[in-house]
């Protein structure tokens, strides 16, 4: 049997357009996942930039940070400070005319270095009494932080709500040199 030119050429382009549909069907999935781990590598390189870019702001962190903890007041150990926590914001709260139905402080938590006391209040006043009474906590620098407030109207044009306060603070080491590591209750 003898092939004509023609056939020739027809099983030439045959095999070129299934060799191409094979090699198609077979680098196909491999190019989508060369292209996806393309994607990470890139995305890792700029978050490995990223991070390096944090690690060389590190001492100015770490200064901003030492003035912070400056601010921080410390108290000794076994000394409870709820009460005296509460009793300012009990008297921020009268400076400024809020008028604080209840507080209730969680028990002191432990983060990090640094101890923590939740104060949950709920409260009436003016809007403008409140303005001033979250005005002067934020004077207060890093030890106050208010939280979760919320706010109602009443019906003689006075607000009632709830806010909790986060009090941060330190403890001085005790008489081994070592400070406490375990939270302690109010």
């Amino acid at each position: 049997m003898k092939i004509s030119q023609r056939e020739m050429v027809l099983a030439w382009i045959t095999g070129v357009v299934a060799l191409g549909g094979l090699t198609s069907l077979l680098v196909g999935p491999k190019l989508t996942a060369w292209k996806a781990v393309d994607s990470k590598v890139t995305a890792a390189t700029r978050d490995v930039e990223k991070l390096k870019y944090l690690i060389s702001q590190s001492p100015r962190f770490n200064a901003k940070l030492a003035e912070m903890k400056k601010k921080l007041p410390t108290y000794p150990q076994g000394k409870d400070v709820t009460t005296e926590l509460q009793i300012l914001i009990e008297r921020l709260a009268k400076t400024n005319k809020l008028n604080l139905i209840s507080r209730n402080a969680e028990k002191e938590t432990l983060r990090g270095n640094m101890y923590e006391v939740a104060v949950n209040c709920k409260w009436e006043g003016n809007l403008e009494a409140l303005t001033h009474f979250l005005f002067d906590l934020q004077k207060e620098d890093v030890i106050l932080d208010v939280s979760q407030l919320s706010v109602a109207p009443n019906d003689k044009k006075i607000l009632r709500g709830g806010f909790t306060v986060y009090c941060s603070y330190s403890r001085a080491p005790s008489a081994g040199g070592e400070t406490k590591t375990e939270s302690k209750g109010p």
